[in-house]
């Protein structure tokens, strides 16, 4: 949360710096994600101010600028569409309650500290599910740039002809080739997107072309919506803003990671979270597309000076100030340079660098990316997110079970080369008469079944003593394996015994009540003591 101790005069100079450059930068995107939307030009700027102001003020990322995004608006836009067929009555408030209520998810992802969870997702899944919203995004800006959408794309050769030479698209190719070869030197100064978009308005102005174009901005503040529930869209609502929520969070979380870096500090995932969803709240709550943290404005933002939470505030009020004094100018803004900019942020996004090594990387990642991101652009995004993680997660699970399976070792008096010298010679004077089953690190759910086959394949006429002396965690699942070779062994009458028991394991067993299975002359605080015991109870 913001504190006084940001303001500073150290500080305020570069904050005001970082402040006017992602504003410059911020401002043709926020056009673009609005008009995109459907909801409208205003919607993507108010999202901007409205999240911009209140992640910075509760979030913990200081550097943070949050804005409307690829991924939020690609979401938005199926949202509002469905909404509106379904019911064309409360379609649109109904989307905006959704937005507010994914900011409700979001703050309860802060306070029950979630944020962690939503940045182990692997880097495949990440790479897919960007990917996937690029090629979305390159889609739904075929019409606006060609004049057609793509299940009508079939032209005859003539056709093809008059709409590649059409004003419009000819408009639209020339500024995304600017946006592609503008020098990367020359951008830091002046973004690429404002050239672009200055060329393409003077244009308008100057040729007297009918074109398609924004349109103004009211200069007067958005009004406050009361939120609508549709007990008709109510679980489409609440997966919806579920959705909206995921990847506001997915979003924020990178962001701040990637500030992390540049940075060497730590940010707050769950204080952030609780900003972006207060953010949300509010946008919700004026008609405002949903926002999440901006990548390529924050680190603009930081490059520029900014540092505290001041930057993203004084942020939000230079678009605010711009709205209020200069919205009446976006009249004459073409649609067809809005076009080109998201189309060019369409085929960024794409994780070209992960394309580029496809045949260096593992089958199976390939096969996570790419079935990710097909599945992104054909289903919906938290389908694919949701079953990639899911697919990483399995095989993460198996890779893990097999290198804690080394973990598990099942010893006689002839393999044991690890025991001290005393404890080598209890166990072979005892003539090969007791299997030590030795338990190391970690064990989860995964290795249980692992653990029950190597004593169920040995000799089950030997006493057996369970050696937990390098186990520092032994999961549910392998607790009750454990107490299940417990039981079958007791079941045959053989003598089972533990030891080395570390705190930890034992209260994890004794939740169980797994220690209630063995008498407590059979539970010993080293190896070496019940190696004696069983050396000294070894029949005559």
């Amino acid at each position: 949360m913001l504190l006084l101790s940001h303001f500073n005069r150290k500080t305020i100079k570069g904050d005001i710096f970082g402040a006017l450059t992602s504003t410059i930068v911020a401002l043709p995107f926020a056009l673009a994600f609005g008009v995109t939307s459907g909801a409208g030009a205003s919607a993507g700027i108010y999202c901007a101010i409205l999240t911009g102001l209140f992640a910075s003020l509760f979030g913990g990322t200081n550097q943070q600028i949050s804005g409307p995004n690829t991924g939020l608006t690609v979401a938005m836009v199926a949202i509002l569409t469905s909404f509106v067929a379904q019911s064309p009555e409360n379609g649109i408030a109904a989307a905006f309650t959704v937005v507010s209520l994914a900011g409700l998810f979001q703050m309860l992802f802060g306070f029950f500290k979630l944020g962690k969870y939503f940045i182990l997702v692997s880097y495949p899944v990440i790479s897919g599910f960007t990917s996937g919203i690029g090629v979305l995004i390159i889609l739904s800006q075929i019409e606006p740039l060609f004049g057609q959408p793509l299940p009508q794309l079939q032209w005859s050769l003539s056709e093809l002809t008059n709409t590649l030479t059409s004003t419009n698209t000819l408009l639209g190719l020339a500024c995304l080739l600017v946006l592609f070869v503008w020098p990367q030197k020359l951008s830091r100064v002046v973004p690429a997107s404002i050239i672009a978009v200055a060329g393409a308005t003077m244009f308008y102005v100057f040729s007297g072309v009918d074109m398609e174009v924004v349109g103004a901005i009211s200069s007067e503040l958005p009004s406050f919506n009361m939120p609508v529930w549709d007990n008709a869209l109510a679980s489409e609502m609440i997966n919806s803003a579920l959705l909206i929520a995921t990847l506001s969070t997915l979003d924020s979380l990178m962001t701040s990671l990637t500030v992390d870096s540049i940075t060497n500090e730590l940010h707050d995932s769950d204080q952030e979270l609780v900003g972006q969803g207060v953010g949300n709240i509010v946008a919700g709550l004026f008609g405002a597309l949903p926002g999440g943290g901006a990548t390529m404005r924050t680190v603009t933002n930081l490059r520029a000076g900014g540092t505290t939470p001041l930057s993203g505030i004084l942020h939000a009020l230079f678009i605010l100030a711009i709205v209020l004094w200069a919205g009446e100018y976006t009249a004459y803004i073409p649609i067809a340079v809005l076009a080109a900019i998201l189309t060019h942020v369409g085929i960024s996004i794409i994780d070209w660098n992960f394309l580029k090594r496809i045949h260096q990387i593992p089958l199976f990642s390939v096969g996570l990316m790419i079935s990710t991101m097909v599945m992104s652009v054909a289903f919906d995004l938290v389908t694919a997110v949701l079953i990639g993680v899911f697919l990483a997660n399995l095989v993460t699970i198996r890779r893990l079970s097999e290198i804690q399976l080394d973990n598990i070792k099942l010893y006689t008096a002839k393999n044991a080369e690890h025991l001290s010298p005393a404890e080598m010679e209890l166990l072979q004077a005892m003539d090969d008469s007791v299997l030590l089953l030795n338990i190391s690190g970690p064990i989860g759910f995964g290795v249980a079944r692992g653990l029950k086959q190597s004593v169920s394949e040995s000799d089950q006429n030997k006493a057996l003593l369970i050696d937990l002396t390098d186990a520092n965690f032994v999961g549910v699942t392998s607790t009750i394996a454990i107490e299940e070779i417990i039981i079958s062994y007791q079941n045959q009458g053989r003598d089972i015994l533990l030891s080395s028991v570390c705190e930890r394991v034992r209260n994890d067993f004794n939740k169980l009540k797994v220690l209630d299975r063995i008498a407590p002359k059979h539970i010993f605080a080293t190896r070496l003591e019940a190696l004696t015991y069983l050396k000294s109870n070894q029949p005559i």
